[in-house]
């Protein structure tokens, strides 16, 4: 089947990349076009995507940056991501030719827009731009602010907030989006900048030390709150590998104390913990979920993953350092 299709693999979506460019020296815009079965996302979801590298099947999790509206007319969609020389794919992803096909899973997630009469405050640290880009271009095509206008804050280091072409021309077009452009250095600490939004609906993208700030004011102000964030990659210790060790485990929200000497699977099957598996070696994949944050250790190889969000199957899976993950 792959001569006939490249890339072809059973339960996913083949998409051809139309160019790369780089945003900054350590961030790069992909535009794919996926086949036409390809069901189209909700603005704020990711997908799963995979190339070879090297002669190996490589997957990581990506939000589209892109709205379903862009998608619909131009029946493209857009990645953006920051691209680390140490990571397992992006270094290739940046070199990857025109007409190259890739695999990416059907949209996943629930970090969207909310169907809501409230004012909306997004928060965005450097990167999780994304999320807020897409759903700002659907929800200005399709008049959304007139009973939710939106403000958004977005901190990154001095000078390299990026899309701020994109952020211009969005405000342009309905100037019941707003924002400012912030930096830690400059204008202080996210807190500083949260009082005045206790009406509104809270969504925030980005590091997890972000977060944490923005979910402890929203608990106090009784803000409703959406999120997606992430982490620098953990230190991980000699005895992470070999001395047993019990790590933080949230799964869809719910914590779990799990070990690193056994697979994530069969903790999550000790403790009744809802998950659905096959055949426990690695090989069917139905128990693939997507790793937030937090590093795993492959039972067949030994090899460590980095910290970024990506698919992994549970049941070759052991902790290394406190996890995030999503059934």
């Amino acid at each position: 089947m792959q001569q006939f299709r490249p890339a072809w693999r059973d339960g996913y979506f083949r998409a051809q990349i139309e160019a790369v460019r780089n945003l900054r020296s350590d961030m790069l815009e992909v535009i794919l076009k996926p086949e036409k079965a390809w069901p189209s996302h909700i603005a704020g979801q990711h997908v799963a995507l995979t190339i070879e590298v090297n002669g190996r099947l490589t997957t990581r999790v990506f939000t589209v940056a892109c709205g379903a509206s862009f998608h619909r007319k131009t029946k493209k969609i857009r990645l953006i991501t920051k691209v680390s020389n140490e990571g397992a794919l992006t270094p290739y992803l940046s070199s990857a030719k025109p007409t190259t096909w890739v695999n990416i899973s059907a949209p996943k997630g629930n970090f969207t827009l909310p169907n809501t009469g409230k004012p909306v405050l997004m928060v965005a640290g450097g990167s999780g731009i994304t999320p807020f880009i897409a759903m700002l271009e659907d929800a200005i095509e399709n008049k959304q602010l007139s009973s939710a206008p939106v403000h958004l804050l977005y901190f990154a280091k001095p000078n390299e907030h990026v899309l701020l072409g994109q952020l211009s021309a969005l405000q342009k077009r309905d100037n019941r989006f707003t924002y400012a452009l912030l930096t830690r250095q400059q204008d202080g600490q996210v807190e500083a900048h949260l009082s005045h939004f206790a009406h509104a609906h809270w969504l925030v993208c980005g590091p997890h030390a972000m977060y944490e700030q923005v979910q402890k004011v929203a608990k106090l102000a009784e803000a409703p709150l959406l999120s997606e964030h992430f982490a620098a990659l953990p230190t991980v210790t000699t005895g992470s590998l070999s001395e047993k060790e019990t790590f933080s485990l949230v799964h869809n929200g719910q914590p779990l104390a799990v070990n690193n000497q056994e697979t994530l699977l069969s903790q999550l099957q000790q403790a009744k913990q809802p998950v659905t598996y096959g055949c426990g070696m690695g090989i069917c994949h139905q128990c693939q979920c997507v790793k937030k944050r937090g590093v795993v250790r492959d039972t067949r190889t030994g090899e460590l993953s980095d910290s970024a969000e990506q698919l992994i199957q549970l049941c070759v899976s052991q902790a290394v350092t406190d996890l995030e993950i999503q059934l």
